[in-house]
Formats: C-alpha cells, structure tokens, sequence
C-alpha cells in the first residue's frame, strides 16, 4: 500500500511514524503548507502531486475542517483511491456523498478514527448491527469536554481556569467552541447513529448544548445531589421508527460508569435487542490512539474488510426530539416559566420535559441571562 499523507499536525506526525515501523504500508508523500526538517524529500504542499501520482492508492485524510478537506477527499474517491480520515466534522456534514461515491468507484473510505479514537466503537457498532437491531447509542466522546468537567468536580476549580491550563497543556484548542459548545460531539453522535440505525443523520437535527457556562456554584449543587456532570451524547431508536439524538450537560449518579471515567478519557455505550447493553472505554483523542484507529483502517483496507462491514444507510432518519423526555437543572436568571422545583439562587429542577422542548426554552432564556445552564438528569 502506498500512502499520500495528508497533513502533518499532531496525529500526522503519529501515524507517519507508526507507518515508518511497517514494511507493507510506504508513506511516498507528506502534503502539507508547513515544511518539516528532514522530510523534505516527501513533502509537498500541492495536493495535485497526490492525487496525480499512479503510484499512490490510498489517501490519509488528517488536516481536519470542512475545506479543503471535503474537496480533497471527493477528489481522491473520484480519482479511485482509498480515503482513511478522521475528519468528523467534515463527514457528518457530507457522508452520504462520500459513502456514495466511494461505493461508486470501488474504493473505501474508512472512518473508524472519527469517534472514539483508539476505541473499536465504530468497528464494532458495524459488526453489532449486522446481527442485532440496535436501539441506542449514548456516552461520553468528546475528551476535552470530559477533562474539563471531571477537574473541575474533583477539584474545585473554576472553568475558566482549567481551560485555560487544558489549552496550555494541548488538549484543547486556542479556540475551543468545538468542544465547549457540543459541536464535536454532535458530528460524532450523527455518525455513529447513521452506522447503529442505517439512515443518516443531519447534525444540525442533533439538539445540542455545551458546557461554555457552567460555574462553581452548579457544581457544590451537583454534589448535593449525589451527581456528577458529564456532556453526554445520546441517541435512541424510537418504536415508530424515528430517531432522537441530542447532546446535553447531564447529570449521572455519582457511582455511575459515566462518573468514573476521568480526564480526557471516553465511555461509549450500544445498546441493542438481544445483547442488551455493551460499554467500550478508552481513550478518544491524542496522537498515538488516534493514529492506532487511522492504521486499524488502513489494515482494513489491506485485507479486504470493506462494503461488507460498512453497508450503505438508506435515507435519512426522521429525528424527533419530542419523543425523548426527562427532568433537568435549570440556572437562570430568567424566569423557567415551566413547571419547576425552586433549589434557590436562581436554580431549578424542572419537571420531565422533551429535549426539544428544553433546548428550544434554554435558546429563549439565553436571550436574557447569557450565563443560563442547563443539565439533563438521568439514571
């Protein structure tokens, strides 16, 4: 296998050096804008010199963002060369394209590295659908989001400053709404209900709420109530038919498997008909897990594990958000103006509520108090 790696960043440089180790899999080109001393003799920063070589038969997708990706990718699929990428937010957005075209040309594109990181999830979530129907998918995906939230419980630190020591630490970004506003997670969640129920998934259909304004003062409540905070992707295969999915703040009982997971780490959950409910744990980001999830796609790919395992979904599901209700914490300093519990200073608990119905309510409360926060309650 002959390899054009597409950008050198963090993960890049992981997996041109896990690559390196390899007899069977040669990186012949790096494209990439930035120059990396004692690589030149594979680098390029045009992407044509890639996709023109007829030597190269497989791209490595790791630049990230919507574009130029998306057009590089289309363009590889198209010139009937195998894509790997862990681009979430570009696929989410463009899947059916992609999967489409690549099933066209008779090439793959493996995405396994774009949830979960060095986690089998996606792998495994193929496998499980082929013998079981799958009913739901939920957990903890995002690492950053995760790292922040566990530090700040445990510790009693304030949000702003364990972000600010994240970002100086590289596990989060200098611009961090990705993670902080749920948008990572959304990509993530609309990919993996696709695979679990066979039609795709919208993200902008993904009701979705981050953890930007939760302070000290929810956090002392969250103990009193034997909870801890974790942002909770979640999808559920309703009986109708119709999906929902959304991504939330939640609170889990304090002994839960969601509570025990720390730092950056991440937990993602199945659940099916006949073998109930199977957790997988491990770590969601990095530069060594993720580039362990690039190279199982490209071993994939090696040996012929491809359409088979990863069937085209049909369609795009209905996602009805109105179908999933449960209570929530509410802080404001607007009035709820539905039914609630009152826990003082500007807190509630409100009774069981749609999600729609809550992130369409916590939309229109942050029109008059920016700093509302809001928390699902589950389990």
């Amino acid at each position: 296998m002959i390899i054009g790696l597409l950008g050198l960043g963090t993960i890049g440089r992981g997996i041109y050096e896990h690559l390196e180790k390899r007899d069977d899999i040669r990186v012949k080109r790096i494209c990439d804008l930035l120059r990396h001393p004692g690589l030149e003799h594979l680098e390029t920063s045009d992407f044509r010199e890639v996709l023109n070589d007829p030597e190269i038969d497989t791209v490595v997708e790791l630049i990230g963002g919507m574009e130029p990706a998306h057009t590089f990718t289309v363009q590889a699929l198209s010139a009937g060369k195998n894509v790997v990428s862990a681009n979430k937010l570009m696929f989410s957005h463009h899947m059916e394209e992609i999967l489409t075209l690549a099933r066209e040309k008779g090439v793959q594109y493996r995405y396994d590295a774009s949830v979960g990181g060095s986690i089998p999830f996606l792998h495994n979530l193929m496998r499980h659908r082929s013998a079981d129907r799958l009913t739901g998918v939920s957990g903890i995906v995002n690492g950053t989001t995760n790292l922040i939230l566990d530090i700040m419980q445990r510790e009693g630190r304030s949000f702003a400053d364990v972000l600010k020591e994240a970002q100086a630490q590289g596990y989060a970004e200098a611009n961090p709404s990705a993670d902080i506003d749920g948008i990572d997670a959304q990509c993530k969640i609309a990919i993996a209900s696709a695979v679990a129920y066979g039609q795709y998934v919208r993200p902008e259909d993904v009701d979705t709420a981050g953890i930007r304004h939760i302070d000290a003062s929810d956090i002392i409540r969250f103990k009193g109530m034997d909870r801890v905070c974790r942002l909770i992707a979640r999808s559920t295969r309703n009986a109708d038919g119709s999906v929902s999915a959304w991504v939330e703040p939640t609170l889990v009982p304090a002994d839960s498997a969601e509570a025990a997971i720390r730092l950056n780490n991440n937990i993602i959950t199945v659940e099916g008909e006949y073998f109930g409910s199977q957790s997988f744990t491990g770590q969601g980001a990095g530069k060594d897990p993720t580039a362990f999830a690039v190279e199982l796609g490209l071993r994939d790919i090696l040996e012929g594990v491809g359409p088979r395992m990863n069937p085209l979904p049909e369609g795009y599901a209905d996602v009805d958000n109105a179908r999933a209700e449960h209570p929530y914490y509410l802080r404001t300093a607007a009035a709820p103006g539905v039914p609630a519990k009152p826990l003082g200073d500007g807190a509630w608990i409100t009774e069981p509520m749609s999600v729609r119905d809550m992130h369409a309510l916590a939309k229109r409360l942050a029109e008059q108090d920016e700093a509302t926060f809001f928390a699902g309650i589950c389990g």
